[in-house]
């Protein structure tokens, strides 16, 4: 049972990634991915030892401020181009 949790935790960043790599079309969508990816690094370092707690505090709040220029950022685009739409953030329109 205990080696199924470790295993699972340790699997955990890889899902975030896939979905990242998977999910071209919205903005909003990769930053959910991209948070994700941040909480879950949060676990395992959470899980992992208790050395670790010192560098815990240092990644949740980056991921807070990386959460927040992500919002800024979609927020802005979606004003600029009228979607979150990947496809419509090409250099060439600038």
């Amino acid at each position: 049972m205990f080696f199924s949790i470790i295993l699972l935790i340790s699997l955990f960043p890889a899902w975030p990634l896939i979905t990242l790599l998977l999910q071209r079309k919205q903005f909003l969508m990769a930053l959910l991915a991209l948070e994700v990816l941040a909480l879950s690094l949060v676990m395992v370092l959470l899980f992992s030892s208790m050395k670790s707690l010192f560098f815990l505090l240092l990644v949740l709040p980056m991921a807070a401020c990386e959460a927040s220029v992500g919002l800024a950022l979609l927020v802005s685009s979606t004003r600029h181009f009228g979607s979150d739409m990947l496809s419509n953030l090409t250099m060439s329109k600038w």
